[in-house]
């Protein structure tokens, strides 16, 4: 039997009208990921708040990742799931810093990037064994898998989020992303990220990159061998 895995961004607060949503929002890379690296024998859907309304249609499991200004509509989203006794995972920046308060809220959390573990939580749950928490590793970056760009509404304006390299080798004391990977700087392989360029079908996409000039002249040089590459490819993308 076919199971109903439903991902969730929910409403920014913080955003201010319906313009500015439909003008600003982006589709969160984060899910189009993890849809991706969910079986086939799954029916997977993304709902983003931002850009169309959430039905709580009945699903077997719900994923929400939420940064700090949507947390709170992130908990409303989980508790009225569980209610109808619908499990509910949590994860992206919030959930990884406040992983506790999180936890009060959904019955399972991750902690830190989710591709290293997601499978794993997916065997947990067909075997109703869902833990508390699961940590994610940073991983290599290389041979990612193709984001599910197919399942984002129609309604972005920019329909596609490209992510070139996680973390940066700054440590500025007012930025989360320094706490969430480290103080790495993984870099995916040009040709990768090309591949990935060429195969979407949108004209305009958005680099989605924490710092992707990096640090260094090596990290320049990446940088513009990736552009220089997208022009010898005849991409013809903004």
């Amino acid at each position: 039997m076919t199971k109903k895995l439903l991902l969730v961004n929910p409403a920014d607060s913080a955003k201010l009208n319906a313009t500015s949503v439909r003008l600003f929002t982006l589709p969160p890379p984060s899910l189009a990921c993890l849809a991706a690296l969910t079986p086939s024998d799954w029916d997977t859907k993304i709902v983003d708040e931002n850009i169309e309304p959430l039905t709580f249609a009945d699903a077997d499991l719900v994923g929400i990742t939420a940064m700090t200004s949507s947390a709170p509509r992130a908990y409303e989203i989980s508790e009225q799931y569980r209610r109808k006794g619908i499990k509910t995972v949590m994860g992206g920046i919030h959930a990884s810093m406040m992983h506790d308060e999180a936890a009060q809220f959904v019955d399972s959390v991750v902690i830190g990037e989710s591709e290293s573990v997601w499978q794993s939580l997916l065997d947990d749950f067909e075997k109703d064994e869902l833990r508390r928490f699961y940590r994610g590793k940073r991983s290599s970056l290389e041979n990612l898998v193709r984001p599910r760009n197919d399942l984002y509404s129609d309604r972005y304006r920019l329909k596609a989020s490209v992510q070139t390299a996680r973390g940066c080798p700054m440590d500025c004391e007012f930025c989360s992303v320094t706490t969430f990977h480290g103080r790495t700087y993984r870099q995916r392989p040009v040709e990768d990220v090309l591949d990935e360029l060429e195969a979407l079908d949108c004209k305009e996409f958005f680099f989605s990159d924490d710092n992707i000039l990096g640090y260094g002249k090596d990290a320049e040089e990446r940088a513009i061998q990736l552009f220089r590459g997208m022009l010898k490819r005849g991409l013809n993308k903004r």
